[in-house]
């Protein structure tokens, strides 16, 4: 197994699981970031031969039908871990049972149980294992985190994450039609899009979360899983946490996002506008950018990733941050009343 102060060579072969997941060439596009970062794609798997020669053709690899025996024959150096949902659970151990570092989409399964199990493994075994929580990486979620430790806010009111994409539809236009089945997804919009505010909300306060309400609606697709969800958090001090995530933005084929981040406080409010982050107080109102040349999102996760491997840190964010965030989305469930 891996150690976590266990210095290596900085990961150059890397190899993709299950590429008919949306974020391999959409959205987060990860074959594209590992060639733009000149990385050997030496393997892509998928049980979709179609999927898999499409992706390889495009990033100049070899496709897979198996990950077992792309993982076999390639020998990558580090693994980015794509999937049904459903079926990460089973890739995930044999990827712990192989040593190799790796990065693993979330959610890692499909119920709460089964994710906790997971990260217990990967404690139990010392594995290198990420999960993308990609919110931590960005100019307003480190400068929030920041003036709270600092007590800039004074008594923090509530926090507002909303990130509404477009059509649920997208997801059979993107390859990844089983996002839309409660057996193989998990969840909706819930699952995909309101994990980053389940973990966020604990990232930039420091604090224990508990779920106070939840609804999850079908409203506008009438699907299996929910188009729409507003969920409650609070912490363990009292900052009231709204999370709210949705299928419901009408611009498609635009593929753009209604999104919202504030933070509200006793003597300042922090939000994001555009091209950086606006400051609210008495007396105040400051627009601070976007540093020049800043990276942000899954392009950060990645390089963050092959630092960490290459200095023999841990992990950016780890297993069991993957296990809260999860286990928080299954509450907040229950919470809805889900059938």
């Amino acid at each position: 197994m891996i150690e976590e102060d266990l210095q290596m060579p900085r990961p150059q072969r890397v190899a993709v699981t299950g590429v008919s997941h949306w974020h391999s060439t959409y959205d987060a596009a990860y074959l594209r970031i590992l060639a733009d970062l000149k990385l050997d794609i030496v393997g892509v798997s998928d049980a979709n031969g179609e999927v898999a020669q499409d992706r390889a053709e495009r990033f100049d690899s070899t496709a897979f039908a198996d990950y077992r025996t792309m993982i076999e024959e390639t020998r990558p150096e580090f693994v980015v871990a794509l999937g049904r949902h459903v079926e990460m659970p089973e890739i995930f151990r044999y990827l712990v049972g192989t040593g190799i570092p790796f990065m693993m989409e979330k959610p890692w399964g499909v119920d709460a149980e089964t994710v906790a199990g997971l990260a217990d493994l990967a404690e139990e075994k010392g594995t290198w294992v990420a999960v993308p929580f990609i919110t931590r990486y960005s100019h307003w979620a480190e400068v929030a985190r920041q003036m709270i430790e600092d007590g800039e806010f004074g008594t923090v009111s509530h926090i507002v994450f909303r990130m509404i994409r477009p059509t649920a539809e997208r997801y059979k236009e993107w390859d990844s039609p089983w996002v839309l089945s409660r057996r193989f997804a998990g969840g909706g919009a819930l699952t995909t899009l309101g994990v980053h505010g389940m973990d966020i909300a604990r990232f930039i306060t420091g604090e224990d979360i508990s779920v106070v309400s939840a609804v999850i609606s079908s409203a506008i697709h009438r699907l299996d899983v929910e188009d729409y969800a507003m969920v409650t958090l609070r912490t363990s001090s009292g900052i009231v946490f709204h999370n709210e995530v949705g299928y419901t933005m009408p611009t498609w084929p635009l593929n753009s996002t209604d999104a919202e981040r504030k933070v509200a406080g006793e003597v300042a409010m922090l939000r994001e506008v555009n091209g950086g982050l606006q400051i609210l107080a008495p007396h105040r109102n400051e627009v601070i950018p976007t540093p020049a040349n800043y990276i942000d999102g899954y392009r950060r996760v990645v390089i963050e990733c092959l630092d960490r491997i290459e200095d023999g840190r841990p992990p950016p964010v780890g297993a069991r941050e993957c296990a809260r965030a999860v286990s928080l989305i299954h509450d907040a469930y229950m919470m809805a009343r889900r059938g």
